[in-house]
């Protein structure tokens, strides 16, 4: 029986809501079907699930009143098993959990206007789905983005070290990550990213689940056991549809063949995923970096720290680097690391760093000249670039960034918004959580976007989800405690400074005094006018805090030169904190513009034209901040 083109699934109360969908349809000549279609005397549970079963989309619409609808949520647990889910958010809440990380449109605002790029851009997503399906509907792939659906989605789970030697684990998880980098480089492949990928690290999981939560086609698992100048690994590729084998294989070599048991395993999985590489991609997953492989191995062994997140290992990690590098001294991807590693470390840093910078300079120099091409490099050269304060030169970086090579947080979303462009830094930090979805990281920067978009019920919606994510909560916390001042939710805001953000003092050494003077804005105002001028503070994201809770007990003076000092004299790397909402106030003071003109960017706005979101031009050489 034919369907229509759309079945919409709504809540009665937001029957007003679903009609400018329906009518949005209607006006790109798609058929839909929704309830006031019902004629009189037809049977409602009849007529409804045979336009469920046999609409080629069903579009729900969740709204805190659609998400607690048994009506809906049945109607979603049948399409997303039909395989013809496309979920829209239409209003911000906490979706059922089996729904939380499948990619659902953003329409929020959405009023009906046709013209609108947010209902554009998904428009264009229901006329690719609806289309495919109509062409091919034994077609499996989940509905998402118009791009993913013509490739192929997998995720590489951690191999298991199986060398009984817990100090040969960063060994395994370097396998597991060069494994995903170099699937990333094939453009018909949709690939988790690490951050996800490893948060099954150590569970025993269910395939077919795995494979939903993160809708993808194929999971690859396997185990790596490395004893003495002997490696074995084994692998499996499994379709997340069904749980059936595709295709498994082991590899036994000596050590020395490391690098060409690497290629010879990610050709075999491209083989038996049937994908078709064109020259450049086969040349960019035989290069390593290296031939040495002690130096390799110092370098897995390095990322392992980095990847940790703890700021402490990055003083580890550099170390390691420097070794990888004098080993190899062209091995460009270390030089790159260490790069990293080095940057990681200036942003605690309390006193000179001039020595520490002049080291990073130069493994960013080397990193260039090696690895010219390397998206690490890339973003090592845009970090640079933000230090700097050089715009044009970060958004060069900007344009060569590769979403699907991103492994980070986000950092050229953040650039971004650093550049005042909010609104594409959360489409683009929206998209980095779809490759990415269980990383706490992603989601923490994806909250602080959303934030400074003005976005805040989503942020709240993300910070929520995040809630089930693995990972150190405290900054996240941070940014739930900025949101609730911002919203004047001061109870909530307190409840989290107490009992969330604990043994916090190195960060916040005025913490306890803050706590007990919170409800005093006089006196938690001289505590804050103090810890300005703290030997321990003086740094930007130190100080960037005390300009938050400045801005909150109403001491714009001390906002503004916390600020100033931050960014201008310590020269803070986080520039996107001065789009926050919590500092609206202090963007109408002139001092404001004053530091902005300090940082050259109303002079890269006007050399670009691309004013952001919260700037535009007054004249030949003036220029106004929209709070």
């Amino acid at each position: 029986m034919a369907g229509p083109d759309i079945f919409l699934s709504y809540n009665r109360e937001d029957a007003a809501r679903a009609k400018h969908f329906a009518d949005g349809f209607a006006s790109e000549e798609l058929e839909v079907w929704w309830d006031v279609a019902l004629r009189s005397g037809e049977a409602y549970d009849e007529v409804t699930e045979d336009a469920l079963h046999n609409a080629r989309a069903v579009v729900v619409l969740w709204s805190p009143r659609s998400v607690v609808s048994r009506w809906v949520r049945s109607e979603a647990t049948i399409a997303d098993r039909n395989k013809t889910l496309l979920p829209v958010m239409i209003e911000p809440c906490r979706r059922p959990i089996m729904f939380e990380l499948t990619q659902t449109a953003e329409l929020s605002h959405w009023e009906g206007d046709t013209r609108d790029r947010a209902w554009q851009e998904f428009i264009e997503d229901v006329r690719n789905f609806v289309g495919r399906e109509a062409a091919a509907p034994a077609q499996t792939a989940a509905p998402v983005k118009a791009a993913r659906a013509a490739r192929q989605g997998i995720v590489v789970l951690p191999f298991t070290n199986m060398s009984g030697d817990p100090e040969q684990e960063y060994f395994a998880d370097g396998i597991t990550e060069d494994i995903i980098t170099d699937l990333s480089k094939i453009s018909a492949l949709s690939v988790i990213s690490r951050n996800s990928a490893f948060t099954f690290k150590g569970k025993h999981v269910d395939i077919v689940e795995v494979a939903t939560r993160l809708n993808v086609d194929h999971v690859l698992e396997g185990s790596v056991r490395k004893a003495g100048n002997r490696v074995r690994v084994t692998a499996q590729l499994i379709d997340g549809m069904n749980n059936d084998h595709v295709w498994a294989e082991r590899f036994d070599r000596d050590l020395d063949d490391i690098f060409a048991l690497q290629d010879e395993l990610s050709k075999a999985i491209v083989d038996a995923l049937k994908v078709k590489l064109v020259p450049a991609e086969k040349k960019a997953i035989a290069s390593r970096g290296t031939d040495n492989l002690e130096a390799y191995d110092l370098y897995l062994r390095g990322r392992g720290l980095f990847n940790s997140i703890i700021p402490q290992n990055n003083e580890k990690s550099a170390a390691v680097f420097r070794k990888a590098v004098e080993l190899d001294p062209d091995f460009g991807l270390a030089w790159a690391a260490l790069s990293d590693a080095l940057s990681q470390m200036t942003i605690y840093v309390i006193g000179d760093r001039t020595e520490l910078e002049r080291e990073m300079e130069e493994a960013y120099q080397k990193a260039v000249a090696l690895a010219p091409d390397s998206q690490r490099i890339n973003v090592a050269r845009g970090m640079r670039a933000q230090r700097n304060r050089d715009w044009e030169a970060l958004e060069a970086c900007d344009e060569a960034w590769d979403s699907k090579a991103d492994d980070g947080w986000g950092f050229f979303s953040l650039a971004r918004l650093v550049l005042g462009d909010a609104s594409q830094a959360a489409e683009r930090q929206l998209e980095l959580r779809r490759l990415d979805p269980l990383s706490i990281g992603i989601s923490f920067v994806l909250q602080f976007i959303l934030d400074c978009a003005g976005r805040l019920d989503e942020a709240e919606a993300e910070f929520e989800r995040s809630k089930e994510l693995d990972g150190a909560r405290i900054m996240v916390n941070w940014r739930a405690l900025e949101r609730a001042l911002v919203r004047g939710d001061y109870a909530r805001a307190k409840d989290l400074y107490v009992n969330d953000w604990i043994d916090q003092t190195e960060y916040q050494p005025y913490r306890e005094d803050l706590i007990a003077a919170f409800d005093a804005p006089k006196s938690a105002r001289k505590i804050l006018n103090t810890a300005v001028d703290d030997p321990s503070c003086q740094d930007g994201a130190r100080l960037t805090a005390i300009a938050a809770w400045a801005s909150h007990y109403g001491d714009n003076d001390l906002v503004l030169s916390a600020l100033q000092r931050a960014f201008v004299g310590k020269g803070g790397f986080l520039l996107g904190e001065l789009w926050h909402p919590i500092f609206a106030e202090a963007r109408r003071d002139p001092r404001f513009k004053a530091i902005v003109r300090e940082l050259g960017l109303d002079a890269h706005w006007r050399k670009t034209g691309n004013w952001g979101d919260f700037a535009r031009p007054l004249g030949d050489g003036d220029f106004e901040i929209i709070a």
